[in-house]
């Protein structure tokens, strides 16, 4: 069987034997009889069970450079998986030893599931935390917790406020690394134009959300008006839209027009349609106190089709020869953001 990660040190050995113990545990497991709600499960079975080897990849990858990051041995790190689900981050990071180990998550939904999945397998998490990033930051202060890390898998596409979401870590966890990956990848060609029909889709449906409900608010307004801030406030969501829907008029003094390009997000929540940025917008929004990184990710190659696999190859070959080609080849991105010394 191929290995889980292609360096040849100690600590990616030792990654590797875990993961490899972790994937012919999960592939013993009957996804059926596991006690999930039909959404989790379908969820589950998609984006995990059918791609295992990547899914146990990718989260291989993302420990073994976030432990070489922050020079430690991995008996010595704590690490938070923000915005979990129910992928394999979390557990990988269980099996091999890290100090302790944070489930977070914003429903409790995700977090039973999660729990069904450590159940199925004989393990537990040393912490489970659900909420925002705010409420997360809360509750790791009042256990006294400091992660050395805190990694994310396809979570920071969907994050509303980048630079809050980022200040705020840096301010309550000031010594954490912040490992995440991303498939929003701006750079290349493919990845791109996807990004923009698919925002184009949820920004047909999101429109008539925020026309919606800037008519239930002011009924009175003329349509033109409704229609005219309706598509001024592509962008806002979740409390910041609520206060233009209660008082549209106002908003051209109190909300300035957003450059948000092709992305769009969900009014009621603020939850991006898959945030895509170029990276120096990523640095603006992450601002100075952090050391920012952008690496190429790495292509499955694990497909049903050999072509596909084979394919997948070349291109994760080429991927590593050549950082720049590779940002432009890679089906995804690392973002890693390194906080400063005072």
């Amino acid at each position: 069987m191929e290995r889980f990660l292609p360096q040849q040190d100690e600590l990616s050995h030792f990654i590797n034997s875990h993961a490899l113990a972790l994937y012919q545990q999960l592939q013993s497991i009957r996804v059926e009889d596991l006690k999930l709600d039909t959404h989790y499960l379908e969820y589950f079975r998609s984006s995990h069970y059918k791609r295992l080897f990547f899914s146990i990849e990718t989260s291989a990858q993302l420990l073994y450079r976030g432990i070489v990051l922050k020079k430690k041995p991995a008996s010595d790190i704590v690490i938070m998986d923000y915005g979990a689900g129910i992928g394999t981050l979390f557990i990988l990071a269980k099996m091999i030893g890290c100090k302790k180990v944070i489930y977070n998550d914003l429903f409790e939904d995700w977090k039973y599931s999660a729990q069904e999945i450590l159940r199925a397998l004989g393990m537990n998490v040393d912490e489970y935390i659900v909420g925002d990033i705010d409420s997360t930051l809360e509750k790791l202060a009042t256990k006294q917790i400091q992660c050395d890390i805190i990694a994310s898998r396809n979570v920071m596409e969907h994050i509303y406020k980048i630079d809050v979401f980022f200040a705020a870590i840096h301010k309550h966890q000031p010594t954490a690394i912040i490992y995440s990956s991303t498939t929003a990848n701006y750079y290349n060609p493919a990845t791109h134009i996807q990004h923009v029909m698919m925002h184009r889709r949820y920004e047909s449906v999101f429109l008539q959300q925020r026309k919606e409900l800037i008519m239930k608010n002011s009924p009175s307004l003329s349509a033109s008006v409704i229609d005219k801030v309706s598509k001024k406030t592509r962008g806002l969501g979740a409390d910041e839209f609520s206060k233009v829907a209660i008082d549209p008029e106002s908003y051209n003094h109190l909300y300035p027009v957003k450059k948000v390009y092709t992305n769009t997000c969900d009014p009621y929540n603020g939850v991006w349609a898959e945030h895509l940025m170029p990276f120096s917008q990523y640095r603006m929004l992450i601002g100075s106190q952090y050391s920012i990184r952008f690496e190429p990710g790495f292509w499955d190659t694990h497909y049903n089709r050999r072509i596909m696999n084979v394919l997948a190859g070349i291109f994760n070959a080429v991927i590593r020869m050549n950082k720049t080609i590779g940002i432009m080849l890679a089906p995804f991105i690392y973002v890693i953001a390194i906080p400063r010394q005072k």
